[in-house]
Order: structure tokens, then sequence, then C-alpha cells
């Protein structure tokens, strides 16, 4: 109830009301996963989620701090809220649609990006516990699915053991779709996982997450198969140091950009800067890219109860690729990894 009351705080006005017709950023409010619904938190500390048929009985029974009603149209949502003196909408434009705009064209419209963003940012106990266990049920699922990464078995295929195992030990399916890349396609550090069949010295790239009562972990592991070659064995090493590096910077208080830049001079002191083409890190929770954004463009500034990423990466066309990726959580004098397989 705690955070609900500082969305409302944050509204600050009973005449004003957050509008949310966004699937995760209402999950986050409510506790509750459908597909469709709308909350609205006004600034008095009323909340209300909306949702149709195929969720109310069990929204009226899991919803907690929301006034559960059930969907009946536009025409009705807009007379309810109207009768409820609200005259002052909320909206976060990256999560809206146009057509969902024009129907609440009868209200006034304060389009404010992000708004959600710094709750979401600062995980609770709970939250915290959520997000370890999906760590946890990654780290056992890919520890249980090794003896397949050998010589002759697909990108693909070694994705769909890897996604039967999240299923075995409590997970909820993919955070995102696992990438396998392997050999020549771990250059690419977006890969779509495609039938390329791994070969003897292969670097192989697994980006990997799973779900866990609707949080989710995001990890990556370099595997090196076989006889692989020097240089690569040469960035692994320089990878594995650079996340070294980044997880020592982590703090509240200091600023996502200053950890960004610090990693991104360790690797340009060893020759592999300009093959270092994505930010460092990011938020997780509720989704895979939350704030805060460790990046050079980034005006952040970590807090305590940030999770993030911290995943260096050097890529090379026509070698192959490495990335390192851990969960870490921020605490006020450093950050401790959530991941603890053996890198």
């Amino acid at each position: 109830m705690e955070k609900l009351l500082s969305v409302a705080k944050k509204v600050g006005d009973g005449k004003k009301a957050f509008f949310s017709v966004d699937s995760a950023e209402n999950f986050y409010l409510t506790s509750f996963r459908s597909t469709f619904g709308i909350a609205v938190v006004t600034g008095d500390g009323r909340f209300y989620f909306f949702t149709d048929g195929r969720y109310i009985e069990r929204a009226e029974k899991e919803v907690r701090g929301f006034k559960v009603l059930k969907w009946e149209g536009w025409e009705k949502l807009i007379g309810f809220l109207k009768d409820e003196g609200i005259e002052i909408l909320i909206l976060d434009p990256n999560r809206v649609k146009l057509s969902t705009v024009k129907r609440l064209s009868l209200f006034q419209l304060e389009e404010e990006p992000g708004f959600l963003s710094e709750f979401r940012a600062v995980k609770s106990e709970e939250e915290i516990s959520l997000i370890t266990r999906a760590v946890q049920i990654a780290e056992i699922s890919i520890k249980s699915v090794l003896h397949f990464l050998k010589p002759g078995i697909t990108e693909i295929e070694f994705r769909r053991e890897l996604l039967s195992a999240f299923f075995k030990f409590g997970g909820e399916g993919e955070a995102f779709p696992t990438i396998v890349a392997s050999g020549p396609n771990s250059s690419v550090p977006h890969w779509e996982t495609g039938r390329r069949e791994i070969k003897d010295g292969d670097i192989v790239i697994v980006d990997f997450g799973t779900v866990y009562r609707g949080y989710v972990s995001d990890i990556t592991r370099t595997f090196l198969i076989g006889n692989v070659p020097s240089q690569l064995r040469e960035i692994y090493d320089a990878v594995r140091e650079a996340q070294e590096v980044g997880i020592r910077e982590l703090r509240s208080g200091k600023s996502c950009r200053s950890v960004d830049r610090a990693v991104r001079e360790f690797l340009e002191k060893k020759g592999f800067g300009e093959y270092f083409v994505h930010s460092l890190g990011h938020g997780i929770g509720v989704e895979v890219h939350e704030s805060p954004t460790l990046s050079s463009k980034s005006n952040e500034v970590l807090r305590k109860g940030n999770v993030v990423t911290v995943e260096p990466g050097v890529y090379i066309p026509g070698l192959g690729g490495v990335r390192i990726e851990d969960d870490c959580y921020v605490t006020e004098n450093r950050a401790f990894s959530l991941v603890g397989l053996e890198k």
C-alpha cells in the first residue's frame, strides 16, 4: 500500500489521476497479470482497476488496494471518472496508443514520460526476493543443460533445452527470446537464434533469463567450445575483467554515465574499446529493460535498491564476440551480484 500512496502523492490532486492501460505497469501497481486492464490512481488516494469478463472473477479475489470494476466500454468508463470528479488524466505517452488518447479527449490530458519509472527503479525487499529467485532458476537451468552444449547441437536446439529447464525448475518461461549465438554469429550482439550447428573451436554466447511471479532475470554467459583461437580467449579475459570493474563502480549516488565510462576506458586500454558497441547495462524488474540505464548518454544516478545488469561485450566481425552479464543489487556503498554461477 505504501507504493500506491507514493504514486498518489506524485499525482498530487484529487481532480487528477494517473491513467494506465499498460500491462506491465498495471502488474507493477496491482500485482495482477492480465492482457487487458486499466489502472487509475487519483491524487487523493482512490485506486480503481477495470478489467473484462475474462479476468474479473480472479481480479476481485486477488487485487489488493484497488476497487475492482468490470469493464463495460469506454463510455461507461469516462462517465464513471467524470462522476468521481476527475478532470485531468496523466498519461505516459510511451505506453499508450493514439486511439486511447483520442477516446479520452473529454479530459484535460497531461503527458509525463516515465511517470512510474522512479518508483519501479527502486525495488522493495519483496521485489529483490522475486528477482533473486528468477536469477537462481536461470542459473540452475543453464547448469542443468550444459552437457548439451557441444559440437553437433544447433543453436535453436540448445535454446529449446534451456527453455524446458526453466519450466522444470519453477520458471514461467523466457523473460525474452533467448539468444544462442555461435561462431561468427557471436559478433552480432542481438543475434536471432538460428539453426547453425555448433562446432569445435566456437565461442557461444547465451543470453537468457526467466520469469518468476512476474519478475525477470537477465544473464549472459560466453562458452568456449574446444580449441578456441587464442585471440578470443584474450577477449574473454578482457571482458571478464571489465565486468569486475563495472560491478566495483556500482553504489548509491554514483552517476550511471561514470560507471559506463569506467568500463569503456578499461576496454580501450586493452585495445577493444571500438568493439564495445552497446551500453553497459540497464535496470530489470517487471520488464527486462527498466530504469536506470548504465550508458554514456544517461543522466541518471544510482540509488539504493536499484537492480541493474552489468554486461560489457566485445564483438569483432569475422572473428566472434564475448559478452558476460550479471544482475546486481545496488546498496549504499557497493553492489552485490545476484548470480553465483561460475563464469
